[in-house]
């Protein structure tokens, strides 16, 4: 693989001195490679814009954000679910609901505004930037992905999933039913995803866009015979919170059971993996990945040094190597949607 640092220095390879030292079989993408084409992705936590009477119309109540803290979460899709299995009980008791579906419906109005006045719009980004991000994960067998947001699945949408598989045979994810036949790239959303809902029997399903509207735009939306239908993403909290989230959902454990299985060198890409995301590190240790190739951007060396060593010391065993993000097709500068 490329040079891998015993001693980190403030050097940073080019992804072509990269790319063809080893034979990368996975990527693991971060909210890095968001940003690298939409600015906004970067800013504040969706659970804080949700809050912000300057971000959003209608932002979170004093008694939603009660709801939070008594659930000691900032993830939307525990509170939401916590709140319709309750109005599912009090209805089976006979018992008056309307405050449940009040906190709901607020808190739900406040997740959607906060989404839309993060996530890029459909429009921006173009055919061809779709068309760049597809053609990159192609080339790997596996794609990892911890966001949420709506681009990397629009991509591998571009040509209607051809060469992918994300294991969604037909709008429902089976858990008996994963099996793989044929060549293809498989996509996993460790985190959930914009695209993905918990229905109220507890599996997981998979929106599609329908005729002049596309996923953003029905995102929080009712789904036709699911009523209790709860948008499926971890955008924020701590690495026991996230793992928490996850063994709660079929889908989202099989997705981490398969990076908990993962064999051959991974490239590493716009991901901090910081304290958050300790569930992901622990993954990858053991599954006893040993050749890492990591984005990073270029900047200050004392930084870069600083993060380099972070890194190498999360991973003792494994030969690391770090490349400059920009020099990605995941990180250029062709791809940046301008944000006004």
């Amino acid at each position: 693989m490329g040079e891998f640092d015993e001693k980190p220095t403030a050097c940073l390879q080019s992804w072509d001195d990269v790319r063809g030292s080893a034979t990368w079989s996975g990527i693991l993408i971060g909210n890095g490679s968001s940003q690298a084409v939409w600015e906004p992705f970067g800013y504040t936590s969706l659970f804080e814009t949700a809050k912000s009477k300057e971000e959003v119309q209608n932002p979170l109540t004093a008694d939603d954000i009660v709801l939070f803290e008594d659930l000691d979460t900032t993830n939307f899709e525990r509170v939401l679910e916590s709140l319709a299995t309750a109005k599912l009980v009090g209805k089976a008791l006979k018992h008056d609901t309307s405050d449940i579906e009040a906190r709901y419906q607020s808190i739900q109005q406040a997740l959607v505004q906060a989404v839309h006045s993060k996530h890029v719009p459909y429009a921006k980004v173009t055919q061809e930037r779709l068309k760049a991000i597809r053609s990159d994960m192609l080339s790997y067998d596996f794609v990892y992905s911890t966001n949420y947001d709506l681009l990397l699945y629009w991509a591998l949408m571009h040509e209607e999933g051809k060469g992918f598989k994300d294991f969604f045979w037909t709008e429902s994810f089976d858990l008996a039913n994963t099996e793989l036949w044929g060549k293809a790239t498989k996509i996993l959303f460790l985190h959930g995803g914009l695209h993905l809902y918990r229905i109220s029997s507890g599996s997981t399903i998979k929106r599609r866009a329908t005729f002049g509207r596309n996923l953003l735009e029905l995102f929080g939306q009712p789904i036709d015979g699911e009523s209790g239908a709860v948008p499926l993403f971890i955008a924020e909290g701590s690495s026991k919170d996230k793992l928490t989230a996850i063994y709660r959902s079929d889908y989202l454990s099989f997705a981490y059971a398969q990076l908990l299985d993962h064999d051959g060198p991974l490239v590493v890409f716009g991901h901090a993996l910081g304290d958050s995301d300790q569930h992901i590190i622990d993954a990858l240790k053991k599954a006893g990945v040993t050749e890492i190739a990591v984005s990073m951007l270029p900047g200050d060396d004392d930084t870069i040094v600083s993060q380099k060593a972070g890194i190498i010391s999360k991973f003792p065993k494994a030969d690391i190597c770090f490349f400059n993000a920009v020099t990605h097709p995941l990180g250029t500068a062709t791809l940046k949607v301008k944000h006004e």
